[in-house]
C-alpha cells in the first residue's frame, strides 16, 4: 500500500519554480493615483458635499471655508447638512413666516441643529463649540431676494456669520 507522500509519487510530481510578477505597471497605477490624491487634498478648510443642481460661482480668493453649519441651495432645494429641508416638488404652501422675510423650514432646521450642537458641548468639554458660522453653498442663478431671506433665516436662528462656498479658479 503505497501513501500519497511516498518516494514512489514524489518523482512524478513536477517542481513549480517561483513566479515573476512585473511590478512596473502596478507601479506606474500607484503612483498616478497618489499624484492625483495629493493634487486633490485640502487639509485647511471644513469639508462639503455639494449636492446636484448646484453651480458654484468662481474665486480667486485663497480663504477657506471654516467650520460651521453647512447650508446647500440650488434653485429648488435647500439643504441643512446634507438633510433636505425644502425643495419645490413638495413645497409647503406657506414657505415663508408671516413677514415674508424667514423661511419657517430652514429656520425650524437650523435652530434643531443649534440645541444639538449646544446639548454637545454641555455633555462633552473637549466638544466643538457653538460658532454661529454658516457656510453658504448658493447658486450662482439665485436671485439676490432669495439669498437676503437665507441669511435674514439664518441670523434670525442665531447664525450670524457667514462663510460663502465658492469654486476657486484653478491658476
Amino acid at each position: 500500500m503505497a501513501r500519497n507522500g511516498s518516494s514512489r509519487f514524489m518523482s512524478r510530481r513536477k517542481k513549480i519554480g517561483g513566479v515573476e510578477i512585473d511590478m512596473t505597471s502596478l507601479l506606474d497605477i500607484l503612483t498616478i493615483l497618489l499624484a492625483f490624491l495629493i493634487h486633490n487634498f485640502d487639509a485647511t478648510g471644513a469639508l462639503v458635499n455639494i449636492p446636484g443642481g448646484i453651480s458654484l460661482p468662481n474665486s480667486k480668493s485663497k480663504s477657506m471655508n471654516t467650520v460651521g453649519v453647512s447650508i446647500q441651495v440650488s434653485v429648488d432645494k435647500i439643504w441643512v447638512d446634507d438633510k433636505e429641508v425644502l425643495s419645490s416638488e413638495a413645497m409647503p404652501d406657506k414657505i415663508y413666516d408671516q413677514d415674508g422675510r424667514r423661511i419657517v423650514s430652514l429656520y425650524n432646521e437650523l435652530i434643531a441643529v443649534k440645541e444639538r450642537i449646544k446639548q454637545t458641548e454641555k455633555a462633552s468639554p473637549d466638544a466643538v463649540k457653538f460658532s454661529g458660522i454658516a457656510n453658504l453653498v448658493l447658486d450662482k442663478t439665485l436671485k439676490y431676494s432669495y439669498i437676503r431671506r437665507i441669511m435674514f433665516t439664518c441670523a434670525e436662528a442665531g447664525f450670524k456669520e457667514y462663510k460663502f462656498v465658492v469654486r476657486q479658479l484653478e491658476e
